[in-house]
């Protein structure tokens, strides 16, 4: 006999394990999912821990080994410079004395602080294992002063026209005057084109055939278009703007003969293109 009572109570159960094979299937599939966002999650978290804790340790270790360590204390700071400052001053500049640790100092650093000195064009550090730090410094060089009316102390300039305190000045430098900027204060750059002529003829005149013959005293530039020389012997000169340095070269020329032939000459025009002319006092005072 066959019992179809059976059949019957199986196809009503096998639903029933249809769903609970879905339920298992879909319990299993959120561990998972579980599983791989935790696991996610504790690489993200532990990357930047491990990152941490290594710089930490690496930091402790460079302390320890060198920024901390006493067998590094600075004990000789060798100072070179090209000019006039002294080492206590350039040791000041930059921050640094014997007594700290090589490697606790920044040597970009101490150079930042020694170029923010008008004075100072340029400047190199270094450090000289086991004990020392080096410092080399090129100065900027006055080359003149600058004739402004009213105002307080003197201030100079160097041949590219960054202003310097008082302490560069010397009484021996021609004078720029007529410079239009106001507030010039050391570390500054003058705007004036103006005063970029006359820092070109000042170069031209220190040119040690030059220099022999004839020593500018001072420069005026308050006039656009032509710009007056006072010679340290006592003449003057006009030059107009153009060709300068060949104007400045026969003017050589005409000093050393007036000289030769006892001409007693004040004054110069070479504000023309040629047949320049040089005037005695009388002739040039003459209507």
């Amino acid at each position: 006999m066959v019992a179809f009572g059976n059949d019957k109570n199986r196809r009503k159960n096998r639903p029933r394990e249809s769903l609970l094979r879905a339920a298992v299937r879909s319990g299993e599939r959120r561990r998972l999912v579980r599983r791989r966002v935790l696991t996610a999650l504790g690489v993200l978290l532990g990357v930047p821990a491990l990152a941490i804790g290594l710089a930490w340790g690496g930091h402790q270790a460079w302390l320890g080994m060198f920024a901390e360590n006493p067998f590094f204390e600075i004990r000789r700071i060798d100072v070179t410079t090209d000019g006039m400052l002294g080492a206590a001053d350039i040791q000041d500049y930059a921050r640094v004395r014997p007594g700290l640790n090589l490697f606790a100092v920044r040597p970009q650093e101490i150079r930042a602080a020694l170029l923010t000195v008008p004075v100072i064009a340029d400047a190199q550090v270094g450090r000289r294992l086991p004990d020392g730090l080096v410092i080399e410094v090129a100065e900027r060089i006055a080359v003149a002063r600058l004739g402004r009316p009213g105002a307080g102390s003197t201030l100079a300039v160097d041949a590219t026209g960054h202003v310097l305190g008082p302490s560069s000045v010397r009484i021996s430098l021609p004078v720029i005057q007529g410079v239009r900027d106001v507030g010039l204060r050391p570390g500054d750059v003058v705007a004036d084109p103006m005063l970029k002529e006359a820092l070109a003829i000042l170069d031209v005149c220190n040119d040690e055939k030059m220099r022999a013959v004839l020593s500018v005293a001072t420069i005026g530039v308050g006039d656009d278009e032509r710009i007056e020389v006072g010679l340290a012997s006592g003449e003057r000169v006009r030059l107009s703007r153009d060709r300068v340095r060949d104007k400045l070269w026969q003017l050589r020329e005409m000093l050393i003969e007036a000289r030769r032939q006892g001409l007693a000459l004040a004054t110069y025009d070479m504000t023309v293109d040629r047949n320049y002319v040089g005037r005695s006092a009388e002739a040039a005072d003459a209507p």
